[in-house]
């Protein structure tokens, strides 16, 4: 009985081990940061043509409302965010 919960314990242990080596884990996937703008494109293309000509301000205020509209995630939103105030128009 002892060898039976010992091994099953060594078992448990190794396949804990095995997960946590998992190259394609999907955490691994979500810590790395988006490309602007291919996020864009995915995103923003299916009712967007080209990216508006705004302000940092102003392209920071509809990011955040199509954030809620377009159901962005944060990191999408952030890597959109910054795509478009890097082609923003100074003000």
């Amino acid at each position: 009985m002892k060898k039976s919960i010992y091994t099953l314990f060594v078992v448990f242990l190794l396949s804990l081990l095995a997960a946590a080596a998992d190259p394609a884990k999907p955490r691994a996937q979500q810590d790395r940061t988006p490309d602007g703008e291919a996020a864009y494109k995915t995103n923003c293309t299916r009712c967007h043509n080209t990216p508006p000509s705004l302000t940092a301000r102003q392209t920071r205020v509809v990011v955040s409302h199509m954030r809620v509209r377009a159901n962005l995630t944060g990191t999408d939103a952030n890597a959109i965010l910054r795509y478009l105030a890097e082609n923003a128009r100074s003000k």
